[in-house]
């Protein structure tokens, strides 16, 4: 059987980098990924485990409509922190959207899973406007209105729980869980989340790529159902706790009071919608996504590749965040 071919916008980003690990272990698809620099480091070591790379500018619908051609299936996820969205009188994330769904579309692609976001001006009832989640969720909805795909598959990511391992900006977030504060301590400061404090928390390197390949694997099945990108749910103050546990290192979560609204950024860009997803969850009662969140999806779509790739059991499961700490931080 010829391999289906899956093709990757957003390649080089976290979420395309796990969706084509993924695929690569199912001969069944053939991975290509779309790039801007097909000369990049990313670009390079993903063409090296045997990943079809391609050049072309999201923007650009011809080279766009190229680098789709003979594809079955499609992800696409936006990095909405790029530069060229920073210009308010330049184009917008919308725009690139549009441009890569209708390539998407005239190339003959069927399946389209589509890294999306919740209407978020919409259930805050203008309280808390994130443009990303906004344009995103802008861009789904016209993927799906256009008709012109088999299945249009959204998915929402949690909280990278990747995140943790960078250290630039764990002093905005109190410390954690790099630098111990004056008093010797981890210390995690974030505002609530809201609600029943359920923190969507994602695994990007463990999960991710394996919940999209199940939705590939059964796209129709999928086809309207907005799935939620999450590995394991828990508040704050339990994943400081996961992690104090299996590093020993002493930890406290610290919330950041009276509301989000008390969140310093520092002036960091790319922080400003952080601020902005806590507004979000608060007064939405903690919903990061437009139902409540829930696992059990992102768990079947997991044992769903698990299965298909012949893994034993002890691998069909989500990761959890003490699970996640205890690779990277176990004392």
């Amino acid at each position: 059987m010829t391999p289906k071919t899956i093709t990757v916008f957003g390649a080089t980003g976290n979420q395309g980098g796990s969706v084509l690990r993924s695929l690569l272990q199912n001969s069944n698809f053939a991975a290509r990924g779309i790039t801007r620099n097909p000369q990049s480091n990313a670009s390079m070591a993903l063409a090296a485990r045997g990943v079809e790379m391609i050049q072309a500018d999201g923007f650009n619908s011809e080279e766009m409509i190229t680098a789709f051609h003979g594809s079955w299936g499609a992800f696409v996820n936006i990095n909405s922190d790029d530069k060229i969205f920073a210009n308010t009188k330049g184009p917008t994330e919308f725009d690139m959207g549009k441009t890569i769904v209708d390539a998407a579309a005239h190339a003959g692609v069927q399946h389209f899973v589509f890294s999306s976001g919740p209407p978020c001006t919409e259930m805050t009832g203008g309280l808390v406007q994130m443009k990303a989640m906004d344009m995103k969720y802008k861009i789904e909805k016209y993927a799906r209105d256009l008709r012109a795909f088999k299945s249009v598959n959204p998915i929402g990511a949690g909280w990278f729980l990747e995140n943790f391992l960078g250290k630039e900006a764990a002093p905005v977030f109190g410390g954690f869980p790099h630098f111990p504060d004056e008093e010797g301590f981890l210390t995690f400061r974030v505002p609530y989340w809201g609600g029943e404090e359920n923190v969507p928390w994602l695994s990007i390197s463990d999960d991710f790529g394996d919940i999209v390949q199940g939705i590939f694997l059964d796209p129709m099945r999928w086809d309207g159902h907005f799935v939620h990108g999450v590995s394991h749910i828990c508040s704050f103050d339990r994943v400081v706790a996961d992690f104090q546990d299996v590093s020993g290192q002493k930890s406290r979560f610290v919330p950041i009071l009276p509301s989000w609204e008390a969140f310093d950024t520092h002036g960091i860009h790319e922080l400003e919608d952080v601020k902005l997803m806590f507004g979000f969850t608060q007064i939405t009662d903690g919903k990061y996504f437009a139902d409540p969140t829930e696992c059990h999806t992102a768990s079947e779509l997991k044992k769903t590749t698990a299965m298909a790739l012949g893994w034993s059991e002890s691998r069909y499961e989500l990761v959890t965040a003490r699970e996640w700490f205890s690779v990277r931080f176990e004392k």
